[in-house]
């Protein structure tokens, strides 16, 4: 009888334990609340009530509980909601000892914050390992009081997920509701089948608003029109955009992806910039894609992008590049868009990975009155060295005045001055970036960029200590064309650029008009290093706070003699983004700020002997 009851216990024990299902094709899922409403009628209430164009459906209109058939002390905790951070604590759950808030997560040992003061939509991940502690095993969901808030999943497995399986779940919840899992978190984005259809370390310029189409049909995704939550100004969809995902009727074959990612600057239209190798009026924000197609699948897509403040007569075109090569000699397919009201316009058929080399990159440029004046510089790389720079106008351009701006002092130069026919010549000036304003009665001004110190201040040090691991160089496309030759001589003419051996490399930087600089890269070992730096200027460096949440910063520097002083800060892109000077001295406490984009950068510091490097963080 006792051997009877013994098994009865051991039977119903074994119940609670293994009560759990798949996921995909991970398994554990002890508990999921799902509220995605997968038909939508005509009585459907869509503004408002949608992520990534899936109807959201009220989660939990009353109290929630249940108690689980499965213990939860090792657990891991997924849920997506479109109201975390911010200020306020307001509970939304509580999963056996663990409370999920807008603030993140709050459990017995642990504690997962949320650092941002503005609420949006974010997917939070959390896992323990708790063995010893008696643990309910029950979800909590508490009354919805917020009419805005929207929690289209909760997930629980009643496991400590592996690092694959974990990315395989917010690979899925990431591309549904256009959420991204990265930034600066360096996770792939892993399918079912394990295929990586996000390289997060390939792509670490491009893993900002991380958004994708496609299927997977193990996890049931199916997104055929997607835009990320951070920026509601661009979406791209298979054929014509629809109110709701599952309304567009367009097929995709199941295993292919097409994911996109941008680099984090702003999408406003630069100036003409005349001797950057791309001159065109691109955005300063660009996209990489990568393209995984099932065999029969090929991505043909619309683009949308809204920008508002354009005129009738402005044009807007996709600008396609079909690799990096591609990129760096500024040679696209263009396509232009259809403008659908002031502000929105559609880009159709944009035909993906044409070459069949899963990648693409693209941004959007502006062809406007002002810009498509043939105003370029005819100066020779002689001259502008020596300070001259000459600009060349058509023959019936007319009369004008004009307006030199030196950007690193915000300083007019020259001011509503009458130009001269023909060419206007510039003299004396000095190493730094200007803009030059081409005034005409009646007209909107002419503006033009030209950098005279950017092909010389490169993201790039004199010295490197090698340890057995590739070194990527993050260095300016944007602006300039770089051919890195090793010291067996292979040569490099497209990103990434690497340094992957021991030795002296030359690094040739040409721009728009050919001119050129060589650097010498200098790979050493330890000993080498320490013996090269052993009689250096630098007694100390320090920059706190590193990692910065706001873009502030100090630098301090500490000199064995007194020495001018000069700070660069590089974004990872190679863009110089900040430099200042300051007299001689022997101690520096400089702050700085840079605006707060989230990314890795490169604070130079250089004295007339000399250059050091300190990598900085934002997140």
């Amino acid at each position: 009888m006792k051997k009877i009851y013994f098994l009865s216990l051991l039977f119903i024990y074994g119940l609670m334990v293994s009560q759990t299902s798949m996921f995909g094709n991970v398994n554990g899922l002890a508990f999921r609340k799902y509220s995605v409403k997968d038909s939508i009628v005509s009585t459907d209430t869509i503004v408002g009530r949608t992520m990534n164009y899936h109807l959201i459906k009220d989660l939990h209109p009353q109290t929630f509980f249940k108690k689980l058939s499965t213990e939860i002390n090792s657990p891991t905790i997924f849920m997506v909601s479109n109201k975390f951070g911010g200020i306020d604590k307001k509970i939304y759950a509580k999963i056996g000892t663990t409370v999920i808030s807008t603030l993140g997560i709050d459990d017995v040992n642990d504690s997962l914050r949320i650092n941002s003061n503005v609420t949006g939509s974010k997917i939070v991940v959390f896992g323990k390992n708790d063995p010893n502690r008696k643990i309910i095993p029950s979800v909590f969901i508490l009354k919805k009081t917020d009419p805005n808030l929207m929690i289209p999943e909760i997930l629980l497995f009643n496991r400590n997920l592996g690092f694959v399986d974990q990315q395989k779940v917010e690979t899925y919840l990431s591309i549904k509701y256009g959420i991204t899992i990265n930034d600066i978190s360096e996770k792939n984005y892993i399918t079912s089948s394990n295929t990586i259809v996000w390289n997060s370390e390939e792509n670490k310029q491009y893993n900002f608003r991380v958004t994708g189409i496609g299927r997977d049909d193990v996890f049931k995704l199916y997104q055929k029109q997607s835009q990320n939550w951070e920026d509601f100004k661009f979406a791209m969809s298979l054929g014509a955009l629809q109110y709701a995902n599952n309304q567009n009727l367009k097929p995709i074959i199941n295993g292919s992806f097409l994911l996109w990612g941008d680099n984090n600057q702003q999408m406003v239209f630069k100036d003409v910039d005349l001797i950057s190798s791309h001159p065109q009026r691109d955005m300063h924000r660009i996209w990489k894609v990568q393209v995984k197609n099932a065999p029969g699948n090929n991505f043909k897509t619309h683009a949308y992008l809204r920008h508002s403040g354009l005129a009738l007569t402005d044009m807007v075109f996709l600008r396609l590049f079909k690799n990096e090569a591609d990129y760096q000699n500024d040679i696209s397919v263009n396509t232009e868009g259809q403008r659908i009201n002031d502000s929105l316009f559609v880009f159709p058929n944009i035909d993906w990975d044409v070459d069949l080399n899963k990648i693409d990159y693209f941004t959007f440029t502006l062809s406007d009155l002002q810009s498509r004046q043939l105003v370029n510089i005819i100066s020779s790389c002689t001259e502008m060295s020596a300070g001259i720079v000459k600009v060349g106008f058509p023959a019936n351009f007319g009369n004008y005045t004009y307006t030199l701006i030196n950007e690193n002092t915000l300083q007019n130069i020259h001011q509503n001055l009458n130009g001269t026919a023909g060419t206007l010549q510039l003299n004396n000036l000095q190493t730094a970036k200007y803009k030059l304003l081409i005034h005409r009665p009646g007209q909107s001004d002419i503006v033009r960029l030209f950098d005279l110190e950017g092909i010389v201040n490169q993201n790039v040090q004199d010295k490197y200590v090698w340890n057995n691991v590739p070194i990527e160089l993050n260095l300016n496309t944007t602006s300039f064309k770089y051919t890195l030759i090793s010291p067996s001589g292979a040569i490099t003419n497209s990103a990434p650029y690497k340094l992957t051996s021991m030795g002296n490399y030359q690094l040739k930087i040409n721009n728009k008009l050919n001119c050129e600089v060589i650097k010498v890269l200098k790979v050493l070992t330890q000993v080498e290093y320490d013996t090269q730096n052993s009689n250096t200027q630098f007694k100390n460096i320090t920059v706190s706070p590193n990692p910065s949440h706001d873009g502030n910063f100090t630098v301090k520097v500490e000199l064995f003699s007194s020495k001018t002083l000069t700070i660069q800060v590089f974004n990872a892109l190679g863009m110089l983004m900040k430099q200042v000077q300051i007299p001689a001295n022997t101690n520096f406490n400089i702050p700085l700020n840079i605006p707060p984009m989230v990314g890795y950068y490169s604070i130079k510091i250089l004295i007339p002997e000399e250059s050091k490097g300190v990598n900085f963080l934002i997140n």
